[in-house]
C-alpha cells in the first residue's frame, strides 16, 4: 500500500475512482506538481482508513490548508485539478452568492407557513371596519359566508359614520318588525352604499321610513331628472325604477277615512304597517321590490294594503257576527227539541267543535293581531323572532360603540392638543428670535395675544396668535401659520421692515407737517398733541374687543403714501369734531348758547363733521388730505345753521306753551337738548323747518308730559 501510495498520479491505485474523461485537464496542458503532490496525499489517506478497516460511511472533510497567494491562472489550474480528483467522491456543487441559503430557507419557511385558522379570521373580520369587511368578504366564496349579521352591525356602530347613521335608521324598522329582514350581505351592502339603488344619484344613507338606498327623486316624484357635473339638465336613462316613484300618499282628508275613521287610525298608527306621516298625508312604498341578488326590500306593507286590510277587517267582523248568530241559531234550536234529540243534537255538536277546532283559530279584532295576521299571509311577513338577531347585535354593541366613540374623540383631541402645543413652541420661539432681532424701542411693541383662546378654539389650523398692531400682525400671518416657512434671511428681512415702519409712525408725533399760521391746523395740531403726547398712546388697544390698536394696512398705506395728517386722523376714526368747538365762529356759539349743555354740544359739533366725513374705508381717504379742510369749513356752516335754529325755537317757546302759557327755563333746555340728541330727523326737519308751530307739532313728543297738548 505504501508503494502504490507513492507512484505518480499515471498510475494511481485500482481503490482510487478513475477521473471523470470530461473533467480532466486538456492534453496540451500538463499537470504542476502541487496538484500530483495532494492527490498523492489523499491516496495515501485512502489507503491508511482501508488498512484500519474503518467501514465508516462518513466522508472525512479535508483539513483546511494555510492559503497561499497564487496568480489568478494558477488558482484556475488548481481548481480544475482538484475537481477532477475529488468529483467521483463527493458531486461538486455550484458556487452560491452569499446569503443566498438564508434566502432560501426563508422563502421556503414561508412557503410551508400553515394557514390563519377559520376561528382567527372570523375574529379578524370582527375587528375590520366596514369598507375592509366588504372587501374581504368579495374575495371568495368561504369568506362571503362567515359574514353574520352581528359582525356587520358591531362594524359599522363602532367605526361610526355614515354606516352607523345606516344601522340606526334600519334599526328605527326591525325594531317594530315592519320591514324585510336583509341578509348579512345586503346589510354588508347597506353599510357601504353610496349611491342610490334606483339611479346613479349619490347618497350617503337608507332612507328613513323606507331601510332602502334610494334618493329623493326616486322616492317622491320617480322623474329621475338630474344636473350632471357640467350643470346640465338632462334624463336619466340608467334608471332600475322604471320612472316610477317609490312611494305614495295615502291622505287622511279622503272621504273614505273620514267614514271608517277607527279602522283606518288603527291601520296607519300599527308599528308594522310603518307610515311615514306629514300632516294629513302618510306615505307608503307603492310596490314590492326585490334588489339586484332578488332579496325582497323596503317595508312589509305598500300602498295598496292600507284599504286591502280595511276590507280584511269588514270580511273578519263579518264572518265573527255570522258565526255568532249561528251558534245562537243552534242553541234555541237545541233549547226547543226532546231530551233525546238534545242529546243527539249534542254528540253532534260535540263532533262539529272537534272539527272546528282543527280548523285556524281566526285573528283577534281588538289587539291589532288581524294585522299581522294579514301581513304573515298575504305579504310573507316574518315572524318576530327573526328580528331578534339584528336587535339583539344592535342594543349590545350600542353601549361599546359610544364608548369607543368618546375614547376616539378624546385620542384625536389628544392628538390635535398636542399639535397645537408644538405649534405654539415653534411661534414662540420663532417670535423671540425675531424679538432679538428688533430694535431696542420696538422690541416691547411685537406683543402677542389669542394664545389662550386658540387652544380653547381647538381648531389647529387657525392662527394660534396675534399681534397687537395689526399691520406687523398681516406681515406675520403666513408665518405664525406655518412656522417652518421663516427662514434666516426671512426672518432678519422682516425685522428691517418692522424697524423702519414703526421709526417712520412714531415720527409722526413730531406734528411739523401742519403749519401754526392756519387756524385749522393750528387747532388740529393741539388736538392732536393733546390725544397723542407720547410714543405709548398709539400702540392704545382701539377695537372693540381691547385687543388691537389702530394701526392698521389702512393706516400704514396712509404713512406710506406721505399723507401724515390723514393717518393721525385715522386714528381717531377721522373724527376732528372737538376742534370746531375751540375755533370761530362755533366757539362763540357754543359758549353763547343759552339752553343746550355741553355734552350735546359735543354731540352736535360730531353731527356737523359727520357731515363731511368720509368712510375709513373709502379709496378717497388714500388720495389726499384736502378733505379734512373741507370737512372742517361744512361743519362750521352747519353748526352755524343748527345753533342759530336752536336759539329762535327756544325764543318762541318763551312765549309759547300749553294753551298760550310760558314754558319755563328747564323746561325749554330739556326739550331742546331732547331734540338735538333725537334721531336723523333732526338734520331733515328741525334744521330746515322754518316754521316754529310745525317744529313743535313734529317734536312735542320729546317735551315733558305736562307741557303735551295730548
Amino acid at each position: 500500500m505504501e508503494e502504490t501510495a507513492m507512484k505518480g498520479p499515471n498510475n494511481e491505485a485500482a481503490d482510487i475512482p478513475d477521473e471523470d474523461e470530461d473533467c480532466k485537464p486538456p492534453a496540451n496542458k500538463r499537470p504542476r506538481r502541487k496538484a500530483a503532490l495532494k492527490s498523492e496525499e489523499l491516496t495515501a489517506v485512502l489507503a491508511k482508513d482501508d488498512k484500519n478497516d474503518n467501514d465508516d460511511d462518513d466522508v472525512k472533510k479535508r483539513p483546511r490548508r494555510k492559503a497561499t497567494k497564487k496568480s489568478s491562472k494558477q488558482n484556475n489550474d488548481d481548481y480544475e485539478e482538484e475537481e477532477n480528483e475529488e468529483e467521483d467522491s463527493k458531486p461538486a456543487a455550484k458556487k452560491r452568492p452569499r446569503g443566498a441559503l438564508k434566502k432560501t430557507e426563508s422563502s421556503s419557511s414561508r412557503s410551508s407557513s400553515a394557514p390563519i385558522p377559520l376561528d382567527a379570521m372570523v375574529n379578524v373580520m370582527e375587528m375590520l371596519p366596514p369598507r375592509s369587511l366588504y372587501n374581504i368578504a368579495l374575495t371568495c366564496k368561504s369568506l362571503r359566508q362567515m359574514v353574520t349579521t352581528k359582525m356587520v352591525v358591531s362594524s359599522a356602530l363602532i367605526h361610526g359614520g355614515n354606516a352607523k347613521k345606516t344601522m340606526e335608521e334600519l334599526y328605527a324598522l326591525m325594531s317594530n318588525h315592519s320591514m324585510h329582514i336583509p341578509s348579512p350581505l345586503r346589510l354588508l351592502r347597506l353599510a357601504n352604499g353610496k349611491y342610490c339603488e334606483f339611479c346613479p344619484a349619490k347618497t350617503n344613507h337608507v332612507r328613513p321610513g323606507v331601510g332602502v338606498f334610494a334618493c329623493w327623486d326616486c322616492l317622491v316624484s320617480g322623474s329621475n331628472n338630474r344636473w350632471n357635473s357640467y350643470g346640465r339638465y338632462h334624463r336619466n336613462k340608467k334608471s332600475n325604477s322604471g320612472d316610477v316613484k317609490l312611494t305614495k300618499a295615502w291622505k287622511t282628508s279622503w272621504a273614505r277615512y273620514g267614514k271608517k275613521r277607527s279602522i283606518y287610525h288603527t291601520i296607519l298608527h300599527h308599528p308594522r304597517v310603518a307610515s311615514k306621516g306629514y300632516s294629513s298625508n302618510h306615505y307608503f312604498w307603492l310596490g314590492h321590490r326585490t334588489d339586484v341578488s332578488g332579496e325582497s326590500i323596503g317595508p312589509l306593507a305598500i300602498w295598496d294594503d292600507v284599504d286591502n286590510l280595511c276590507e280584511y277587517y269588514d270580511k273578519l267582523k263579518a264572518d265573527a257576527a255570522a258565526k255568532e248568530a249561528a251558534a245562537v241559531a243552534a242553541a234555541a234550536e237545541s233549547a226547543a227539541s226532546n231530551a233525546a234529540n238534545a242529546a243527539a243534537v249534542a254528540t253532534v255538536d260535540d263532533n262539529e267543535e272537534e272539527e272546528e277546532e282543527e280548523e285556524e283559530a281566526p285573528p283577534s279584532l281588538n289587539n291589532g293581531e288581524w294585522i299581522e295576521h294579514y301581513l304573515t299571509k298575504n305579504n310573507d311577513a316574518p315572524p318576530k323572532s327573526d328580528y331578534a338577531e339584528f336587535n339583539y347585535a344592535y342594543t349590545t354593541t350600542l353601549e361599546t360603540a359610544e364608548r369607543v366613540l368618546v375614547e376616539r374623540e378624546e385620542l384625536k383631541k389628544s392628538k390635535r392638543d398636542n399639535k397645537m402645543q408644538v405649534k405654539l413652541e415653534k411661534v414662540e420661539k420663532m417670535l423671540e428670535d425675531l424679538r432679538a432681532l428688533l430694535d431696542e424701542p420696538f422690541r416691547e411693541r411685537l406683543l402677542t395675544y389669542g394664545k389662550e383662546s386658540y387652544l380653547k378654539r381647538g381648531s389647529s389650523t387657525s392662527q394660534c396668535m396675534s399681534m397687537e398692531t395689526p399691520f406687523i400682525d398681516t406681515l406675520l400671518a403666513p408665518y405664525i401659520k406655518s412656522p417652518s416657512k421663516m427662514t434666516k434671511k426671512k426672518m432678519k428681512e422682516m425685522a428691517e421692515t418692522i424697524n423702519a415702519e414703526l421709526g417712520r409712525i412714531e415720527k409722526l408725533l413730531d406734528l411739523d407737517f401742519l403749519s401754526d399760521d392756519d387756524e385749522f391746523e393750528a387747532a388740529a395740531k393741539a388736538f392732536l398733541r393733546e390725544c397723542f403726547p407720547s410714543n405709548e398712546e398709539l400702540y392704545v388697544k382701539t377695537d372693540f374687543s381691547r385687543q388691537k390698536n389702530g394701526m392698521d394696512d389702512v393706516f400704514l398705506r396712509l404713512v406710506q403714501g406721505g399723507h401724515s395728517f390723514g393717518a393721525l386722523c385715522y386714528l381717531r376714526d377721522n373724527d376732528l369734531s372737538p376742534v370746531l368747538l375751540v375755533t370761530e365762529p362755533s366757539a362763540s356759539l357754543a359758549q353763547a348758547s343759552k339752553h343746550l349743555d355741553e355734552t350735546v354740544l359735543k354731540h352736535l359739533a360730531k353731527r356737523a363733521w359727520w357731515r363731511e366725513r368720509p368712510s375709513l374705508y373709502s379709496t378717497r381717504d388714500l388720495e389726499d388730505d384736502s378733505w379734512l379742510a373741507k370737512a372742517f369749513t361744512a361743519g362750521h356752516e352747519y353748526f352755524g345753521a343748527a345753533m342759530t335754529k336752536v336759539d329762535n325755537f327756544g325764543k318762541w317757546l318763551e312765549v309759547q306753551g300749553k294753551f298760550g302759557e310760558k314754558v319755563d327755563e328747564d323746561a325749554r333746555a330739556s326739550f331742546l337738548n331732547d331734540i338735538v340728541k333725537s334721531s336723523w330727523s333732526f338734520d331733515r326737519e328741525f334744521v330746515n323747518e322754518e316754521d316754529c308751530d310745525k317744529i313743535w307739532e313734529r317734536f312735542k313728543r320729546y317735551a315733558a308730559p305736562a307741557y303735551r297738548n295730548d
